[in-house]
């Protein structure tokens, strides 16, 4: 019985902390969305509102790069005077025009302020994913970067703190660019070469090297396309640049430094019968396309990308069951 009385009296002591040096307050901000203010400009910080109430994190923007973190190795940084964390009560109810502005306004105004002194803050990135299950195809959405606080000592500005052993502030989301539609675009080449195929949209690029012999001058027969896999000799890529691109920077050799490259994606090795499979229809190419009396001008090359996976930086979406990537026509 003693010692049962003593445990009590220890998680009493914990519980109560009634000293003036610590408290129980707390706060929930679980069903808020993270914004942020001042992206791609000094102050940038993130915060959650929940009515009058408002959690603010002030860190380096590029502690929210759009990269996964390897598992159990999140990003992190100590709470400093320039890493922060604050906790605000207003007099009223908050909205972003509070917070995102050089002026604040009178009202509401602030009547209660938590700083943060100690502690540590990890970010966790994942990747977001949209799936289209009627071809298996998916895109990046955007980036989730779960941000947690560890050890955390908040300073309530009337001589007591507020210590957390683990807050969870929840998940800041940013958004990516998805690929181009390049479906409908044309296929282009680097004079009369086959072996590097590619389109173009904007600052985006999705381009197709293949080995000698996919694209001969000879139609294939019904159901007996040609066939080759993504490996060493074969590759696809979808490549994000800073700028637009033309076929005058894609044929170039060397490659311009400018506009940079930013993002590629590379497509996996292809598995037989499974994944990563190339597939050719080789057609006659007449001067008149709907009358075969004319005369034949070439051979029309038609490219369809099967169950084609790109990944980057461990990051992966699937182009669909079956992609048309376009077709050309070579001369005779």
């Amino acid at each position: 019985m003693k010692l049962i009385f003593r445990l009590l009296v220890v998680l009493v002591w914990f519980s109560s902390c009634d000293d003036g040096d610590f408290t129980i307050d707390s706060f929930d901000f679980s069903g808020a969305t993270a914004n942020s203010c001042n992206s791609g400009a000094s102050g940038f910080f993130v915060y959650k509102i929940n009515g009058s109430e408002v959690l603010l994190v002030q860190l380096p923007e590029n502690l929210f790069v759009n990269e996964i973190t390897p598992p159990n190795t999140p990003r992190t940084q100590t709470i400093s005077s320039s890493n922060r964390v604050i906790y605000r009560l207003y007099s009223g109810a908050v909205n972003t025009g509070v917070l995102c502005t050089n002026i604040p306004p009178a009202n509401p105004s602030v009547v209660n302020e938590w700083l943060a002194t100690a502690g540590t803050i990890e970010v966790t990135t994942t990747a977001n994913r949209s799936v289209n299950e009627q071809d298996n195809s998916s895109i990046i959405t955007g980036y989730s970067h779960l941000i947690v606080f560890k050890n955390i000592n908040f300073d309530k500005g009337n001589g007591s703190q507020q210590l957390f052993t683990e807050l969870n502030f929840g998940s800041y989301v940013t958004n990516v660019a998805p690929p181009a539609s390049f479906v409908d675009l044309n296929v282009n080449r680097c004079g009369s070469s086959t072996d590097f195929l590619f389109k173009i949209s904007g600052t985006q690029a999705l381009t197709l090297r293949t080995a000698p012999g996919l694209f001969e001058n000879q139609i294939t027969q019904p159901g007996s396309p040609r066939t080759a896999l993504i490996d060493t000799n074969n590759s696809l890529a979808l490549s994000y640049y800073s700028d637009n691109i033309n076929a005058i920077f894609m044929c170039s050799q060397p490659t311009p430094s400018i506009p940079t490259l930013s993002q590629l994606w590379q497509a996996d090795f292809g598995v037989s019968g499974q994944s990563g499979l190339i597939e050719v229809v080789t057609t006659e190419e007449f001067q008149i396309p709907t009358d075969n009396q004319s005369p034949l001008i070439g051979y029309r090359h038609t490219v369809v990308l099967k169950n084609m996976t790109l990944t980057r930086n461990g990051v992966s979406f699937q182009l669909g069951n079956a992609y048309p990537f376009g077709s050309f026509v070579t001369s005779l």
